[in-house]
């Protein structure tokens, strides 16, 4: 009898084990990544500053690469520049370029997620010194940048001849979408001096964000929209 309550015992551990693997979520945290300086800084300030730098050079590589992919080689009749009669294994990366890039892009999920997770009441209970108006707008240059991306990408992808050329173009300008996740980390790591090392490493950083009530998500899911 007690190897029996023993091994009930066991497996009764094991499923709530189980239970607990499966039925695990992901904190809501905010972004490490210097757009969030936008919001979790004072204006004015070096990190804010160094935060509107990183956004002003991003936004002007995407847009130098699309004017330069959209005006270069068009035409009255191919105002893109869309080559003919590609090879097959060029179309084929074509395809799975963009399925790629459309899985890589994370700009606009996240921050869509994040406006739905994170009320204004939210933000302030864990953070009373973050402007919740600064939330939004940095969360709606993270969206913009998302799609000035998705434009580049299926420029570039739609005007390539070559295989290699279609996942070059499109890993540069993931590079260029992840620039700030890689200065964010370099502030981490004291590259850029204490402050922005003080700005990186703050709390609410670290803050989880409680998962809201479902007919408080609906409503926040239908302002996004």
């Amino acid at each position: 009898v007690g190897g029996g309550s023993d091994t009930a015992g066991c497996g009764s551990g094991r499923d709530e084990q189980s239970i607990s693997i499966t039925g695990y979520e992901e904190p809501i945290v905010l972004t490490q990544s210097t757009h969030s300086f936008l919001f979790t800084e004072q204006t004015c300030s070096i990190p804010f500053v160094f935060a509107l730098g990183i956004v002003a050079i991003s936004y002007t590589c995407l847009i130098l690469a699309l004017y330069n992919n959209i005006n270069v080689g068009s035409s009255p009749g191919n105002p893109l520049n869309v080559p003919v009669n590609v090879s097959m294994d060029v179309r084929v990366a074509q395809y799975l370029a963009l399925t790629i890039g459309l899985i890589m892009e994370g700009e606009i999920p996240e921050s869509l997620y994040l406006l739905r997770m994170i009320s204004e009441k939210t933000l302030r209970d864990v953070s009373p010194s973050l402007d919740y108006r600064k939330f939004v707008f940095c969360a709606c240059i993270r969206v913009t940048m998302g799609y000035l991306f998705y434009l580049n990408m299926f420029t570039v992808v739609a005007q390539a001849t070559t295989v290699i050329e279609i996942f070059f173009d499109v890993l540069a300008l993931q590079f260029i979408q992840q620039f700030d996740d890689i200065a964010f980390r370099l502030a981490k790591w004291d590259v850029f001096g204490k402050r922005l090392k003080r700005a990186s490493t703050k709390r609410c950083f670290r803050a989880e964000f409680e998962k809201l009530p479902y007919v408080l998500r609906k409503k926040m899911t239908n302002c996004v929209k």
